[in-house]
């Protein structure tokens, strides 16, 4: 496994992401969702997997509803 893939999401990785193949499509989707991207040599976008991951953990988080704490009011 080469350093780029730990740090970049794989071509696949982008495609199951947005679920397009084609990089133009692919860097619409990521503009219109807010993700950063840099574009190759190749025009293809790069997308650091750690920026997906803390986003997509954020998400999962923020959507976990908690109870309140009763015991601080009695």
């Amino acid at each position: 496994m080469s350093i780029f893939t730990m740090l970049f999401l794989t071509s696949d990785e982008l495609k199951e992401l947005t679920d397009l193949r084609v990089a133009k499509a692919q860097m619409r989707w990521l503009d219109k969702n807010k993700y950063p991207y840099e574009v190759s040599a190749a025009g293809k976008p790069k997308v650091l997997r750690s920026l997906v991951l803390d986003r997509l953990q954020n998400i999962s988080s923020s959507t976990q509803k908690s109870e309140p704490n009763f015991d601080a009011i009695r």
